[in-house]
């Protein structure tokens, strides 16, 4: 028998039918709008593929179309990457959690796909990357969606593409199923590469159109829409990490003095620290290493001004002794920690609620209060 080079389509009820991987039926205009309140959609990839990016884009698109949004992410702990995920609930009402199981996953590699199918609900949709993915058509308990995102990326952009803008591909692509607003989600590719090369500006919107444009109707039946509900008058509608909140919110307690040191995920923090402390009349040094800002950051507070330091695991355990001498010193230091997800086995040990926000370990605040005199800063 000759090898099955079919490529699957989606009946009404999600089981996987074949037609010749050759042909393409041209987009229908018939495909079912389907209202939905909130979904779980779950990037799995490597680091270097932009997954957090494309993810944020998803997230900053929520909190600019008056829906609600939480996220998770794993960064592997290693300088040359690895497996990373991107996981973003967003639609209307109150989102309490970033989700237990996955409504959509995109699965850009085999690892991706085996690593994470377990949190993908029965069925949901998968994804795939067919250049790169031979799933198991034999489990019907999901939607199989294969697109050639890699080949795709690399015929819109050329061939010194490669594997870049796979991305922001996937992310025109999922604009088309959830039937997203492209016109914000241009803006906010534009404000992210704003100020570099005007190529790299063009290059993404090229990606962008390009994975928007791919036929959706020849593999699904239906596109996905958010149920729209007014939010009340007046409200804000603001959108942040947490690391972004924790920098915000050493601003607002009088923070102006840091140094830090870059190290994943604590770089984010620093970043805006250093973009945002001259505002206020403050100053962040980025040192060059991480006793350097420690021992600036102890310069600030021995001088009488509240002052910041950070830096994930390993940094940390490089201040450790300035850190110490701090403390029998007395004087005042903020350290803020980030941590890492668990790097290897992205899977938790345990299921969180879908009504309890996962607990987060973004950020950890060290105090050291300094009871020398009264002329000393107080924390």
């Amino acid at each position: 028998m000759p090898e099955d080079t079919s490529t699957p389509v989606l009946t009404e009820a999600g089981a996987a039918n074949s037609v010749p991987s050759g042909t393409l039926a041209p987009d229908r205009a018939d495909l079912r709008p389907e209202n939905i309140q909130d979904a779980v959609i779950r990037l799995a990839g490597n680091s270097q593929d932009g997954i957090q990016t494309a993810g944020a884009f998803l997230a900053r698109l929520a909190g600019r179309s008056d829906h609600d949004v939480m996220t998770y992410m794993t960064i592997p702990s290693t300088i040359s990457g690895g497996p990373s995920i991107f996981q973003v609930r967003m639609g209307t009402g109150e989102v309490l959690s970033a989700g237990d199981e996955a409504d959509f996953l995109v699965a850009f590699y085999q690892h991706s796909y085996q690593d994470h199918l377990d949190f993908l609900k029965e069925g949901g949709v998968l994804l795939y990357d067919s250049d790169n993915v031979e799933p198991n058509l034999d489990d019907r308990r999901f939607v199989y969606v294969g697109v050639p995102i890699t080949g795709l990326t690399i015929e819109a952009l050329g061939g010194t593409a490669k594997d870049k803008g796979k991305n922001i591909f996937v992310l025109g692509l999922i604009a088309k199923i959830f039937n997203l607003d492209a016109e914000k989600l241009k803006k906010l590719i534009t404000e992210k590469f704003a100020g570099k090369d005007e190529s790299i500006v063009n290059t993404a919107l090229m990606a962008f159109q390009a994975g928007y444009a791919y036929p959706v109707g020849n593999v699904l039946t239906k596109h996905y829409r958010f149920e729209h509900i007014p939010k009340p008058s007046g409200r804000a509608q603001i959108t942040m990490d947490g690391n972004q909140a924790l920098a915000y919110g050493l601003i607002a307690g009088g923070v102006r003095y840091g140094a830090g040191y870059p190290i994943t995920p604590w770089s984010s923090v620093m970043e805006t620290l250093r973009r945002e402390l001259p505002k206020y009349g403050g100053i962040f040094v980025q040192a060059e290493d991480e006793l350097a800002s420690v021992s600036i950051a102890l310069g600030c507070s021995y001088s009488g001004y509240l002052a910041v330091t950070g830096s994930a695991g390993p940094g940390i355990s490089l201040k450790a002794e300035a850190i110490g001498w701090a403390s029998m010193a007395e004087i005042p230091l903020i350290i803020c920690r980030a941590e890492r997800p668990a790097s290897g086995d992205l899977r938790q040990p345990w299921r969180q609620s879908a009504r309890r926000p996962r607990p987060l370990d973004s950020g950890r605040l060290f105090l050291y209060r300094d009871r020398s005199g009264p002329d000393r800063p107080q924390i």
